[in-house]
C-alpha cells in the first residue's frame, strides 16, 4: 500500500470520508478491503524491520501441518494393512515411513522454530531502533508537540506492553499461514472419507436413516463454530483494546516514577528530606499498577468466557464427527484405517477453519494498533533538513560564491523574522532584523520568555521562521544541505546531555576521535586536570550506569565537559545557552577569561543572565516580549539611561555593591 492509499485507509479509520463507495463496512469505518491493505502493508513493513523472517514462518507453518498429517496417515495405512494383509514387510515400511518421516519433518520444524523465536526476540528492540530513528527524522517542532509523544507512546505500548501492533502481526501470520496449510493437509487427508460421505444414502433421494440430518448437523455447526469464533474474537478485542488505552495511561505513570522519577539521584535526596515516599507510593500504585492490574483481570475474565463459549461449540462438533464417523463405519463405508483419518481429518478441518476466521478477525482489529504505527510512520519527516542532492548543492555553492564576489554580507542576517510555535496564537519573535558579521561576538540577554531559546532554535533550524528569513554568507540557512550547515554550527544548551560513554568519546560524540583535540578542547575549558588524575584519563567511563568504575561529574564539571564538546567540533558557529549556570565563580571567571580563545575566528552567540558576561563580547542584544529592543556594544548601552539593558544591569549589579 503506498503513501495515497494509507492516507485514505487512516481517513477511513478516523471517520473522514472518502471519495470510494462503500459497500460492506465494520464499527471502524473500514471495508474489508482497506483493512487487508492495511496488513499488507504491515507485512512490507514488518520484512523492512526483519528482512527474510515471513521465509522461516512459511517454512515452520508447513511442516507444523505435514507432521500430524504424516502420522495420521502412515497410522491409517497401518490399521488397514493389520485389518487386511498383514504383510510383515509392508508394515516394517510403513512403521519406518512413520517415525522416519515424523522425526526427519521434526528436526526441520525445530531449525524454524529457532529462527522464528530469534526473530520474534529481536523484534521488540529492532522495533524501539526503528522509532528512534523516525524520531531523529521529525522536524523538531513536530516532535516536541504532545500527540506526537502520546501516539510514540501509543506505538511502544503496543508492541511493549500488549504485543500488539507489528508483534501480534508476525504470530498472526504465522496462524494463517499454519491453518492454511492444515486446511489442505485436511482435504488431502480425508479424500477418502469425503468421497464416501457423498455416496451416503442420506444425501440421496432413496436414502433415509440417521445419515439424512447428521451430515447437514454437522455443516450446520461446523458454520456456527466459525460464527462464534468470529464474534468472540471481536468481543475479546473491545475488551483488550479497552484495557490497551487506559494501561498506556496507566504504565505512563509507572514509567515516570519507576524508571525516570525514582532512579534520579536528585529525586532520592527530595523524596528522603521532604519524606515523599508515601505520595510517590500512592500515586505509582493507584494511578498505575492498581488500575492495571484491575483492567487486565477483567480482561482475563472476558477472554476465559469468550474461550469457554467457544471450546462448548466445538465439543458438539466432535459429537457430531464422531456420530457421522461412527455411523459411515458400522455401515461399511469407510475401512479402520479411514477412521482414523477422517475423524482427524474433520477435525483438523473444522480446528482449522475457526481459526482462520478468528484469526483473520485478530488482524482486522490488531489494525487499530497498525494505524497508530503508520501514523507516526507517516508523519512528515524533515524535508528541508535533509537536502543533499547535488544539484541543490551545486546551486547553493553559486549562489556563495555569488556573494562573496559581489561584496555582499558575510555572516548571519535577520530579515524581519517573526515566529510562533504551533498552535500558539502568541508570538514568540515580533520582526527581527539584525546583522551579525562573520567572526563577530554576540550577547544575547532578557528576560525570561523575551525570545533568546527561540532566536536560537530559528538559527540551529529547529523551526522555520513564521515570517521573514534567516541568510548566511547571503543564503536563506534553509537552503543548505543540512549535513553540512550542522558541520557548521556548534551548540551548548542549559538542558545538554552527557553519555555513560568514556570521557573522549564524549567530547567528540564519536568513538574516533583525535587526541590531542581532546586534550586541547578539555584544557581550553579547565577540565584537564581533573580528567588527568582519573585512573584511565579521558577514556574514563562517565557514570556507573554500565561500568562498575564510572566517573560522576559535578554539576560544573558536567557543564564544562558539553562546552568541549563544542570546543572539540571547531564549528564557525557557536552558541552557547547559559555555559556557567552550574559553576562557580572561579570556573566562571576562567570560562568567561578563555571565552576569547573558545571562540577565536567564530561568530558565537551567548545567552547570560549575568551580565558582566556580556564585557566578552563585542555587541549586545536586548530582547523584550519577543522583540530586539537595544543592540549596541556594553559600554554604548549603559550610557542610555532609562533603558532595558541599563534596569537590567541595575538589577543584578546592587547584589554586589
Amino acid at each position: 500500500m503506498d503513501k495515497a492509499e494509507a492516507k485514505k485507509a487512516g481517513e477511513k479509520a478516523e471517520g473522514k470520508p472518502t471519495n470510494k463507495k462503500v459497500h460492506r463496512t465494520r464499527k471502524n469505518g473500514r471495508t474489508f478491503s482497506e483493512d487487508i491493505a492495511l496488513i499488507r502493508r504491515g507485512i512490507r513493513e514488518f520484512d523492512k524491520i526483519l528482512p527474510g523472517q515471513m521465509r522461516y514462518v512459511l517454512f515452520k507453518s508447513i511442516l507444523g501441518a505435514s507432521i500430524p498429517s504424516v502420522a495420521v496417515f502412515a497410522s491409517a495405512w497401518i490399521l488397514n494393512e493389520l485389518a487386511q494383509g498383514q504383510r510383515r514387510e509392508r508394515l516394517f515400511w510403513l512403521c519406518l515411513f512413520a517415525v522416519g518421516g515424523t522425526f526427519l519433518l521434526s528436526a526441520l520444524k525445530y531449525v524454524c522454530d529457532a529462527k522464528v523465536a530469534v526473530g520474534y526476540s529481536c523484534l521488540f528492540p529492532v522495533h524501539e531502533i526503528s522509532l528512534t530513528q523516525k524520531n531523529h527524522r521529525l522536524p523538531y517542532e513536530v516532535l516536541e508537540m504532545p500527540e506526537t509523544e502520546r501516539l510514540r507512546e501509543q506505538v511502544s505500548g503496543s508492541i511493549s506492553v500488549s504485543g500488539a501492533g507489528m508483534a501480534s502481526l508476525y504470530w498472526d501470520m504465522e496462524v494463517v499461514i499454519a491453518n492454511l496449510c492444515r486446511s489442505v493437509a485436511a482435504l488431502v487427508l480425508g479424500a477418502g472419507f469425503f468421497r464416501a460421505l457423498f455416496r451416503l444414502p442420506g444425501l440421496t433421494a432413496q436414502g433415509g436413516g440417521y445419515s439424512r440430518f447428521l451430515f447437514p448437523a454437522l455443516v450446520l455447526l461446523m458454520g456456527a463454530c466459525i460464527h462464534i469464533s468470529c464474534k468472540m474474537a471481536g468481543k475479546r478485542f473491545d475488551v483488550s483494546f479497552e484495557v490497551f488505552e487506559k494501561g498506556a495511561e496507566y504504565n505512563r505513570y509507572g514509567e515516570f516514577y519507576t524508571m525516570n522519577y525514582l532512579p534520579d539521584e536528585n529525586a532520592a535526596m527530595d523524596a528522603r528530606i521532604f519524606s515523599q515516599e508515601g505520595i510517590i507510593l500512592r500515586e505509582s500504585q493507584e494511578k498505575c499498577y492498581r488500575r492495571f492490574a484491575a483492567g487486565k483481570h477483567r480482561e482475563i475474565r472476558a477472554v476465559n468466557f469468550y474461550d469457554g463459549i467457544q471450546l462448548l461449540a466445538s465439543c458438539f462438533c466432535g459429537v457430531l464427527t464422531y456420530a457421522l464417523v461412527g455411523f459411515m463405519a458400522l455401515s461399511r463405508y469407510i475401512g479402520a484405517g479411514e477412521i482414523v483419518a477422517a475423524y482427524a481429518a474433520v477435525t483438523m478441518l473444522i480446528s482449522a477453519l475457526s481459526k482462520l476466521a478468528q484469526i483473520i478477525t485478530d488482524l482486522r482489529n490488531n489494525n487499530e494498533h497498525l494505524l497508530n504505527f503508520f501514523r507516526f510512520a507517516d508523519l512528515p519527516e524533515n524535508d528541508g533538513m535533509f537536502l543533499d542532492g547535488e544539484k541543490k548543492k551545486a546551486d547553493r555553492l553559486g549562489k556563495k560564491e555569488t556573494a562573496k564576489g559581489d561584496g555582499s554580507f558575510l555572516g548571519i542576517r535577520f530579515e524581519h523574522v517573526s515566529f510562533r510555535y504551533p498552535d500558539c496564537d502568541a508570538w514568540a519573535l515580533r520582526d527581527i532584523c539584525l546583522d551579525v558579521r562573520e567572526g563577530e561576538k554576540l550577547a544575547l540577554v532578557g528576560e525570561n520568555g523575551s525570545g533568546k531559546t527561540s532566536f536560537v532554535k530559528l538559527l540551529c533550524r529547529l523551526y522555520r521562521p513564521t515570517q521573514g528569513r534567516i541568510l548566511l554568507d547571503g543564503l536563506d540557512i534553509w537552503d543548505y544541505p543540512w549535513e553540512e550547515y550542522r558541520e557548521r554550527l556548534a551548540a551548548v544548551f542549559q538542558d545538554f546531555s552527557l553519555f555513560a560513554f568514556p570521557i573522549a568519546e564524549n567530547v567528540a560524540a564519536s568513538d574516533c576521535y583525535e587526541k590531542d583535540r581532546v586534550e586541547r578542547a578539555l584544557r581550553e575549558t579547565g577540565l584537564w586536570e581533573k580528567v588527568e588524575c582519573l585512573p584511565c584519563g579521558m577514556s574514563q567511563s562517565l557514570f556507573h550506569h554500565f561500568c562498575d568504575g564510572g566517573c560522576d561529574l559535578s554539576g560544573g564539571e558536567a557543564q564544562k565537559l558539553a562546552i568541549a564538546r563544542a570546543v572539540y567540533k571547531d564549528a564557525d558557529i557557536m552558541i552557547l545557552d547559559e555555559p556557567t549556570a552550574a559553576l562557580d565563580p572561579f570556573a566562571e571567571a576562567e570560562i568567561y577569561s578563555n571565552f576569547g580563545v573558545i571562540s577565536e575566528n567564530k561568530t558565537a552567540f551567548l545567552i547570560s543572565h549575568r551580565l558582566s558576561s556580556c564585557k566578552s563580547c563585542d555587541r549586545v542584544a536586548v530582547f523584550l516580549a519577543g522583540s530586539l529592543v537595544q543592540l549596541g556594544s556594553h559600554e554604548e548601552l549603559l550610557l542610555q539611561e532609562g533603558n532595558e539593558y541599563a534596569r537590567l544591569w541595575e538589577a543584578q549589579a546592587q547584589y554586589y555593591r
